[in-house]
């Protein structure tokens, strides 16, 4: 992973920034660059979250109304296991959400998005299970998604002893997760898989194609078109991508669970996530699109404490809770 000049200033990722998110990037040394994502050796070293956050004296966020466990669980193949971080809150109401973190399909594990599936749990008051799904390049599409189609299999299968009921499971993620989130309710839909009641997508990572505007901007902090392209290229290994790689390219979404969708202004992946959304309504599924101005791609993550930030976060915990009550 490296980082190349922007290419001129005065984007308008660096002049209409909300105030509060401008300040976190200012302690971030990959502001005012574009980062690339094709350097496996830096790749490897960012894949686990407690090292380094070890290295910086820091600890896991926590919250004591949540319990939360590591399990392994079957996976993709006979014989093969998939770890699943668990977080119960002590108000569960019975629903459940699976959980796929971000990260560009390369980067991340179970406690990269700590912090959002403790206020998903809290605040969507349900179980709240967290995929620790194969990587790219060492493992490109489609073993990250069978591994989540495999969690999503034993949740529902474990529905009775983890006190949840099997037809109010959600699916979600972020980035690159929020795009493997929307390709495992496709694909559990053309099995006839586990039913899906809702899909949760924040800044979904869905098109391969980098062919829209917003992938043309240039200066958007912490995301860049090129890293989405290096992403990419890992991710297919140089296999054609089809829907359920890049559900981008979706043609069928009739039928599909409820869907609510987030995006950041100034994010290269904002258009995708418009895009898909437009498509979903005119499916007819009912889709809930939040587009955030003045913010960028992971802005509810590193700008947590920021108003915006937590705003975001507390309103993906009640879409989640409003539409896994609805079902009750």
């Amino acid at each position: 992973m490296r980082q190349v000049s922007s290419g001129g200033g005065g984007t308008p990722a660096e002049t209409n920034l909300d105030p509060e998110l401008a300040q976190v990037l200012a302690g971030i040394p990959s502001v005012g660059t574009e980062t690339r994502l094709d350097d496996l050796e830096v790749i490897r070293s960012l894949r686990d979250t407690l090292t380094m956050l070890n290295m910086l004296g820091a600890q896991l966020p926590s919250n004591e109304r949540v319990e939360v466990e590591n399990v392994w669980v079957p996976g993709r193949e006979p014989g093969a296991e998939v770890l699943v971080r668990l977080y119960r809150p002590a108000e569960h109401e019975g629903g459940a959400l699976v959980f796929l973190h971000g990260s560009a399909y390369v980067l991340g594990d179970v406690y990269v998005e700590e912090e959002r599936c403790l206020q998903l749990a809290t605040g969507g008051r349900c179980l709240v299970a967290s995929v620790g799904y194969a990587l790219a390049p060492e493992e490109p599409f489609p073993a990250g998604l069978e591994d989540a189609y495999a969690a999503l299999r034993w949740l529902a299968g474990e529905a009775e002893t983890l006190h949840v009921d099997s037809a109010r499971i959600a699916v979600g993620g972020s980035s690159a997760g929020a795009g493997l989130a929307a390709a495992l309710v496709l694909l559990t839909h053309e099995r006839d898989g586990p039913p899906v009641c809702f899909q949760m997508l924040v800044y979904p990572m869905l098109d391969d194609r980098l062919e829209t505007p917003s992938m043309r901007m240039k200066g958007t902090p912490l995301f860049s078109r090129d890293a989405a392209a290096d992403a990419w290229g890992h991710y297919l290994a140089g296999r054609p991508a089809d829907h359920l790689a890049a559900p981008g390219r979706a043609t069928r979404l009739e039928g599909l669970p409820p869907a609510y969708v987030l995006v950041a202004e100034h994010d290269p992946l904002r258009d995708e996530g418009i895009d898909y959304a437009r498509k979903l309504v005119e499916s007819g599924v009912p889709t809930e699109l939040h587009l955030y101005p003045r913010t960028f791609h992971g802005f509810d993550l590193v700008g947590s404490r920021t108003a915006v930030g937590s705003q975001a976060l507390e309103e993906q915990a009640r879409a989640l809770r409003h539409a896994l009550v609805t079902l009750q």
